[in-house]
């Protein structure tokens, strides 16, 4: 006699994360449950609404700077706005860089 086993894989959902300054689907992420999505980094600003970009100091993604785009002058801050929404930029756990609202 065969024995019929019953399998009851139950589709695990897939977490839904959304961009805190546009609203828009994000890839979810356990660690940074509030980061920007990229299209959001494009519009980095100081306080005045200068263009500001982060990136890592090393080339293993360790360290976290700020120049200006137009001049490439160091900004040096870790805080920036993104359509109004006041952040803060920071190095991410395996590299990279990752902007979030401040709270």
């Amino acid at each position: 006699m065969t024995k019929k086993y019953q399998t009851h894989h139950v589709k695990e959902h897939k977490k839904q994360q959304h961009c805190p300054t546009c609203n828009r689907y994000i890839k979810h992420n356990e660690r940074y449950p509030d980061y920007v999505c990229n299209k959001c980094m494009d519009v980095i600003a100081d306080k005045a609404g200068s263009p500001v970009m982060f990136y890592n100091i090393t080339n293993d993604g360790h360290g976290c700077q700020g120049k200006y785009i137009e001049d490439g002058k160091l900004y040096r801050s870790s805080r920036c706005f993104i359509k109004g929404v006041k952040c803060f930029a920071g190095e991410a756990y395996f590299g990279g860089i990752v902007i979030r609202p401040q709270k």
